[in-house]
């Protein structure tokens, strides 16, 4: 019998081994497919900013694009800000960021939860004038994009002009099995987004989302060009800003559109420059300890919270595959394998994407003044090409 048990455990060690050097040889294959995917990263960044121009051309009227690495910072821009006008963009020209706002918006909820003001798991109807009832929903499910709510404003107020219309929106949603999916399934939702910064702002007191995510998020951070069309002057407005292109053909239309009612902006109303987004970028990617409370709520809103596009519980971005966070999302890098997080924005005759390496704080910014291209194709080129 004792034998019998020898023999057993000598057939379970040659099998171990088997599969450790099976694992190790799959790694080690894993990690040259990488390197082969790779492409050659480029000596200096702005070597990368003009492989990107060159490659993308055609599909640009302007851009403005960012890295941050161990040795450097730098931003390049290049095209015009209107197709014929001649005019360059440069680190202060205003682009429409969409989407990215929704960082802003959830470091703010972040921020108030370190605090200890809001928690995470509160009911959103806390926040609410007394008359609105909503028991199902969530601050965090607003934020990771589990509150169920579709991805626009429903009717009757598909463009919600205050807080009352869009809480009204709310109220009759979840009440509706065609509007409303139910909690804790994955479904992104711009609607979800423009509560949650209606609510934070009800919750600090008389200032709307826009002004109140400015002063206590962006301007601690010196990114003081980071705001919704109307809290610019209109002659600031018109002298700074670039202008959305959607093509048609060789043709180029500009747009004219440059905000969304106020009620959904904390979703995507955010313009920006390439000096600010340096700024986020880097308090985004840094990797080193810090104090900055504002920082520290940045860093909270990147944690994975639950699968991106699955109905079921996970808790790392290698379980996952991909995640979602407060806002962003994490992924694995296909060419380094690494964990990458990132958040993509997309307004009429914008684009805009902001990503980086967990682990090196390696990362990129692209702002884009057409929808030819996404921002997620450039950036995420761009950010395999940096040093």
């Amino acid at each position: 019998m004792l034998r019998k048990y020898k023999y057993i455990a000598g057939i379970l060690l040659v099998l171990m081994a088997s599969r450790s050097g099976r694992a190790q040889a799959q790694t080690q294959a894993n990690i040259a497919n990488n390197a082969a995917a790779c492409p050659q990263r480029a000596a200096r960044p702005e070597e990368a900013f003009n492989a990107i121009e060159r490659r993308n051309h055609s599909d640009i009227v302007g851009m403005c694009v960012g890295a941050v690495g161990p040795n450097y910072s730098e931003t390049k821009c290049y095209g015009e800000i209107l197709n014929g006008s001649g005019i360059a963009p440069t680190d202060h020209t205003l682009f429409w960021i969409g989407s990215v706002t929704k960082t802003m918006t959830a470091t703010l909820l972040a921020l108030r939860a370190r605090e200890g003001t809001v928690d995470l798991n509160d009911r959103v109807d806390k926040y609410l004038p007394s008359n609105f009832h909503i028991p199902q929903i969530t601050l965090l499910q607003l934020a990771d994009m589990e509150s169920g709510l579709q991805r626009n404003p429903p009717n009757p107020f598909k463009s919600p002009q205050d807080d009352s219309e869009l809480y009204t929106d709310l109220q009759l949603c979840v009440r509706h099995p065609l509007c409303w999916a139910g909690v804790n399934q994955y479904s992104y939702s711009n609607f979800g987004y423009g509560v949650l910064g209606s609510v934070l702002a009800n919750h600090d007191g008389p200032l709307p989302w826009s002004l109140d995510t400015f002063y206590y998020v962006m301007a601690p951070l010196g990114m003081f060009d980071s705001r919704v069309a109307q809290d610019f002057t209109s002659l600031e407005f018109s002298a700074r800003r670039s202008y959305g292109h959607r093509r048609a053909g060789d043709a180029w239309t500009v747009l004219q559109t440059s905000s969304v009612s106020d009620a959904e902006a904390p979703a995507g109303g955010l313009w920006s420059t390439a000096s600010d987004m340096l700024i986020w970028l880097k308090k985004s990617a840094q990797l080193h300890p810090t104090t900055n409370q504002v920082q520290l709520a940045l860093k909270a809103t990147m944690e994975c919270r639950g699968p991106w596009g699955k109905n079921s519980t996970c808790s790392s971005v290698e379980d996952c595959g991909r995640c979602t966070g407060l806002a962003w999302t994490e992924d694995i890098d296909p060419c380094t394998g690494g964990i990458r997080i990132s958040k993509s924005g997309s307004v009429p005759g914008f684009q805009a994407w902001i990503g980086f390496d967990k682990s090196t704080g390696r990362g990129v910014f692209v702002l884009l003044n057409s929808e030819a291209i996404k921002g997620d194709t450039v950036g995420e080129e761009l950010l395999d090409l940096i040093p």
